[in-house]
């Protein structure tokens, strides 16, 4: 089944896009693809699963019922990145939302992945006898009916993070990712849990305290190191916010007519600048390499006296020659975000708008048993990482200071990054007191 999934061409289309997007501007080595990550994910769900049908003692609660579902697993972890667009994540930050799109338009990669599998996958797993439902319900956030299942593709210690950590922090050479995975899966096994606002006792991958306490410690920390010294490196969000802005402009350039898209641009991307909505077969056209050919092309224009052509020519060649990146400024108190949003408000009309991005990164490196998605959203988040303690299941925060402190601690970083070319603009920052 693997295979015959791996040889279907949407999930080829990965090995043509990076993991972490413009993250080789700044760490030479991170031309790591999608595709690679994807095998990771798969091999070491394959390990988790292996080790829990090794264990096949009484300890393991209900372990019988993942055996069913080994297949829909594998197949999950195998595909459930297949829905990204070029450059990953930075493409979703960039993309204009389309006018009028159905009910059941994507608004991110996971929403296109599920119709991916659907629409590429579905014979492949039927011919299988494996169900393209229950596999898109394992990747699905908003299912959550089977949580043990979907403990292995989505959750706080899943096989996702396990392997883009590891694989991330090695491709990149900077080894804050690192942790110690074999423990990890050695102190897996199923237990059993009670879900806030149920009485219902369910099954849940956990972690025996005594031997994973340090090791979970360790790859939550892994997690947030990972995230302040690698995925949002100001170099990386800088040429991301470069991308972005070309993207928005070329959208700009069009004004909802894809025939106004500047040449040369294939008609699927024309249509998606135009904000016109796509289907699956349009989505798949997306790859890096496509969307490196249509920047190079159009760094190559002869734009005339058109000012919006000028500008995004220079773009395009500041990003495909690795040009100076924009300028940062860390808005680090109430005040400077306050200038920042004024900056925006007063060039949202006009090209000046293009030369910057107000930035934002909001995180926690571990969402503790009360985590609500939002301030607002009644439901309790059930994504914990639990530990055995005594034959209980227990929220890794109860029984470590350490996890529990970094529950509680958000990651906020907040820049403006800015075209230090722009005169004008330099000025009109200085004079809101950004810069001295």
């Amino acid at each position: 089944m693997v295979l015959d999934l791996i040889d279907v061409p949407a999930f080829q289309r990965l090995r043509r896009i990076r993991q972490l997007g413009l993250a080789n501007l700044t760490f030479p080595g991170a031309e790591h693809s999608r595709w690679a990550h994807s095998l990771g994910v798969f091999h070491i769900a394959q390990r988790m699963l292996d080790r829990l049908k090794r264990r096949g003692d009484s300890a393991d609660h209900d372990y019988s019922s993942l055996e069913p579902m080994r297949k829909q697993i594998l197949a999950a972890a195998l595909l459930h990145d297949v829905g990204h667009g070029p450059f990953s994540h930075v493409f979703e930050r960039a993309a204009p939302s389309p006018n009028n799109p159905p009910d059941d338009y994507p608004k991110k990669h996971e929403g296109w992945s599920e119709k991916i599998i659907r629409e590429k996958f579905g014979e492949v797993l039927s011919n299988h006898e494996v169900d393209p439902e229950e596999v898109v319900g394992l990747i699905s956030k908003d299912d959550r009916s089977n949580l043990l299942a979907k403990d292995f593709i989505s959750s706080q210690i899943d096989a996702d993070r396990m392997d883009y950590l590891l694989r991330d922090s090695y491709c990149t050479g900077t080894g804050y990712g690192e942790f110690d995975l074999d423990w990890l899966l050695h102190s897996l096994r199923v237990g059993v849990t009670q879900i806030r606002g149920s009485d219902a006792q369910i099954p849940r991958l956990c972690f025996e305290s005594g031997k994973a306490i340090y090791a979970v410690e360790e790859y939550i920390q892994a997690r947030e190191f990972m995230y302040t010294q690698v995925y949002v490196h100001k170099t990386t969000r800088a040429f991301e916010a470069l991308l972005t802005n070309i993207i928005r402009l070329a959208s700009h350039i069009c004004d909802d007519n894809p025939e106004s898209a500047p040449e040369p641009c294939p008609d699927a991307f024309a249509k998606f600048l135009a904000r016109n909505p796509l289907d699956v077969d349009d989505y798949l056209l997306f790859d890096d390499f496509r969307l490196w050919s249509v920047i190079q092309d159009w760094a190559q224009l002869n734009p005339g006296n058109d000012e919006r052509l000028t500008l995004l020519t220079q773009m395009c060649r500041g990003l495909i020659q690795r040009g100076r990146p924009y300028r940062t400024i860390v808005l680090d108190t109430p005040d400077k975000t306050t200038h920042a949003i004024e900056l925006r408000v007063a060039h949202r009309d006009d090209l000046s708008g293009f030369r910057f991005a107000h930035d934002t990164f909001h995180d926690l490196a571990y969402k503790n048993s009360f985590y609500r998605k939002s301030i607002d959203d009644e439901e309790q988040e059930d994504r914990v990482i639990y530990l055995i303690e005594n034959d209980t299941a227990k929220p890794a925060e109860t029984l470590s200071e350490v996890i529990d402190a970094i529950s509680r601690i958000p990651v906020h970083i907040e820049r403006l990054f800015f075209d230090n070319d722009d005169t004008g603009l330099v000025a009109e920052i200085r004079a809101r007191g950004l810069i001295s």
